[in-house]
């Protein structure tokens, strides 16, 4: 766990490392995770102006290109309008810091380099009444005292004034009028709604996050009546829309294309609008030959409607907590492993839901991080690759230990039990049992579960949910190496005597021969142990796993130890050398052994590899190459 903290996993379920290593699926959020949450207003259209950073051709809008009552709705429609706790700060030479919410921090920033003084105007001006934003409304409103100086137009004027901004198309919806560049207000025609409509689209394809400012203002019977403000958000007069880009973290794309080629199927839900999300989706890699849809439309459809568009949804857009939880839900029940992140505190029943849950360790709430198995320190999603990686190695290793220790506890009870049946009494006494169960618990477990995990494991399928935990191939190798080691200890118990001519049948110098020779057959059994998938080099980056070469060198050590020492509390002789090199000898044939047992063929079990019934298309091998080098190099220097 330590290990997966310097990966920026803070494991909190300590059973969520072995299960992240089977997910099939990944449902992702956007902001954050698959972006570097470093908002920014970089074109957009106020009042009839338009104006893009990143064009010269149109330029940047400055305050005195604007009207002083166009001016002051922006900049009370955006200060008055967002949560206190989100602000930015200029440390000298240093890049902005946004606290709080991001997307409020670059609208802030925006008002600021048109004039606005965001904390003045906090500190003069007194919310009325206040609805904060949600992801089921998408939008925020606030509702202020309106100054007599500051009536914005000829029409509508009020004592109150309802500041409304969030997801573009659905506050334009409630929009009746529009204000133009001379600080007016006019009739919003159907041509400037279809050419904002049109704007919102371009700003979206590009992958800007859209938000539409707008305002109202309301006489005093309308806000001392028994409607909230919910009730008030209609008629609304349209100020502008701005388009905010959030930057793509650089790995994102490499880390999907890695999951991908791991068969997990990466799919982003996020609240922003349809399409926005295809195009950061597109960037990543996550929406290929898919479907994209909205949440509105999924929310209608019934679990088996669900069921038939499952396996080709790889985008969510305009999504709310609801919409995750039934996605995750079903996923489940179609016999999915879902990991699924969220940062919000309407994320928790998802989170709790999914069979791994990842709360964001930045952006996150107390009550998400607390619903969650895993919490990324660093909201990214490399990280979560990340936690696949470690939790297949947790589960690869917890299978190599095994295989071990059923090979040992085979042999050890089938020597004992045929050797007290026959008349040969015990031929492995009880403090040399106690040294085997040392060996093949507490040593072998410190030895083979402390191996560290390589890109490879990420080059092939989930074991999804319902694989057994001992494969065939790991039972073959147990049968093989039990068949081959039992064998050996029976031809020593029965005729070890005359092969080494040492006296009696039964005696302490054959016992120790035949003791000898068992821990040196696990010993090298331990090797071919590292190796569950028929892969033919057990020696494979043994160097790297410093654990287990000390472990292993301390092994034959301590056996040496034990049996020129031991004495009679081990009940053993000392050998000479040339009984040494025959235990060491026959111990060794195990690996040997073992490359002639892997061309034993096995079945695949048919749920390894294959519970999902979507797997998404890998990127071309060629295209791969540089992704998986890069990860493999990350991977050197974390481990």
């Amino acid at each position: 766990m330590r290990q997966m903290m310097t990966d920026n996993n803070l494991v909190r379920n300590l059973a969520a490392c072995e299960t992240m290593g089977g997910a099939t699926n990944i449902c992702s959020d956007k902001t954050g995770t698959l972006t570097e949450n470093r908002m920014s207003v970089r074109q957009g259209w106020l009042a009839g102006l338009e104006f893009d950073k990143d064009r010269p051709d149109v330029g940047d809008l400055r305050a005195p290109d604007l009207d002083p009552r166009l001016l002051h709705l922006v900049h009370e429609g955006i200060a008055l309008n967002t949560g206190a706790t989100s602000y930015f700060v200029a440390p000298p030479g240093k890049p902005l810091e946004y606290v709080g919410n991001k997307t409020e921090c670059a609208l802030l920033v925006f008002a600021s380099e048109l004039g606005c003084d965001y904390k003045q105007l906090r500190k003069t001006t007194t919310a009325y009444k206040s609805i904060p934003f949600s992801s089921a409304r998408k939008r925020m409103s606030t509702i202020v005292p309106t100054k007599p100086s500051t009536s914005s137009g000829s029409s509508g004027g009020g004592a109150y004034r309802l500041y409304c901004k969030g997801a573009s198309e659905l506050v334009l919806q409630l929009c009746s009028k529009v204000m133009d560049a001379s600080g007016n207000q006019a009739v919003l025609q159907q041509s400037q709604r279809e050419q904002l409509t049109a704007k919102i689209d371009e700003m979206a394809s590009e992958g800007l996050r859209t938000v539409c400012l707008a305002f109202r203002d309301c006489a005093d019977a309308m806000i001392n009546s028994d409607k909230g403000v919910a009730d008030l958000e209609h008629d609304l007069v349209c100020i502008g829309v701005v388009g905010i880009k959030d930057p793509l973290r650089a790995e994102v794309p490499a880390a999907v294309a890695l999951c991908q080629q791991a068969g997990i199927m990466v799919r982003m839900v996020t609240g922003d609008n349809l399409t926005t999300a295809k195009k950061i989706a597109q960037d990543c890699g996550i929406l290929t030959d898919g479907l994209a849809m909205e949440g509105p439309d999924f929310a209608q459809l019934t679990p088996e409607e669900l069921d038939d568009i499952l396996p080709r949804l790889q985008v969510l857009a305009r999504s709310s907590p609801t919409d995750k939880l039934t996605l995750v839900s079903r996923l489940i029940h179609n016999g999915e492993v879902v990991a699924v992140t969220g940062d919000g505190t309407n994320d928790a029943p998802a989170l709790k839901a999914a069979d791994v849950g990842l709360a964001m360790g930045i952006a996150g709430t107390d009550v998400a991080k607390e619903a969650s198995d895993i919490i990324i320190l660093d909201d990214n999603f490399a990280s979560i690759v990340k936690a696949v990686l470690w939790g297949r190695s947790v589960y690869d290793n917890i299978r190599k230990f095994l295989q071990f220790q059923v090979t040992v506890n085979m042999v050890a009870l089938t020597v004992a039990f045929i050797g007290a049946v026959t008349g040969k009494g015990t031929p492995l006494k009880a403090v040399q049992l106690l040294w085997v169960n040392l060996i093949m618990d507490t040593l072998a477990a410190l030895a083979l579960g402390t191996e560290k995990p390589t890109a490879d494991l990420l080059y092939r399928k989930p074991y999804g949910r319902t694989t057994s935990l001992i494969s065939p191939i790991m039972i073959r190798n147990i049968a093989g190496q039990s068949v081959f080691q039992v064998t050996v200890l029976f031809s020593i118990l029965y005729v070890g005597h005359l092969i080494w001519d040492v006296g009696p049948e039964s005696s302490v110098e054959h016992y120790t021969i035949l003791f000898n020779t068992f821990v040196f057959c696990q010993v090298f059994n331990e090797i071919n142990a590292r190796k569950i998938n028929d892969e033919w080099n057990v020696l494979h980056n043994i160097h790297v796993n410093y654990m287990f070469v000390v472990i292993w060198l301390a092994i034959v050590v301590l056996q040496v130890i034990i049996i020129q020492f031991g004495g009679d509390f081990v009940s053993v002789t000392p050998l000479d050398v040339g009984q040494w090199f025959s235990c060491i000898a026959i111990g060794f044939i195990a690996i040997p052994f073992g490359f002639l047992v892997r061309l034993v063929p096995v079945p695949k079990p048919k749920s390894e590899g294959s519970q999902s019934r979507y797997r998404p298309s890998s990127a071309n091998a060629e295209e791969l190459k540089p992704l998986q080098a890069k990860q493999s190099s990350d991977d050197d220097e974390d481990l």
